[in-house]
């Protein structure tokens, strides 16, 4: 808890540092941090990269799935050929 208090002092200190070197009020800082955090442009490689994460995503699925079906359809296709001879015995 101790950390925690240090850090928003730290902090505190920081950005009235900031504001003192600036010439910048209250105001203009919070208006600046709100511009760079809804920035179309940031939000717009957020979605196509999670658009592109899917995408690779769907692809491993599928690969994993015909891997699958391949080894089940080799397994079967094995048991097969050896049950055979016993069959005709």
């Amino acid at each position: 808890m101790k950390n925690l208090v240090w850090l928003v002092v730290a902090v505190l200190i920081a950005l009235a540092g900031y504001m003192l070197f600036t010439g910048k009020g209250p105001q203009e800082v919070a208006i600046e941090a709100s511009d760079a955090i809804n920035a179309p442009a940031v939000a717009d490689d957020v979605t196509q990269a999670a658009g592109e994460a899917a995408d690779a995503i769907t692809d491993t699925v599928d690969a994993a799935g015909e891997a699958t079906t391949e080894a089940v359809d080799d397994a079967t296709e094995n048991a097969n050929d050896a049950a055979e001879p016993a069959v005709q015995n």
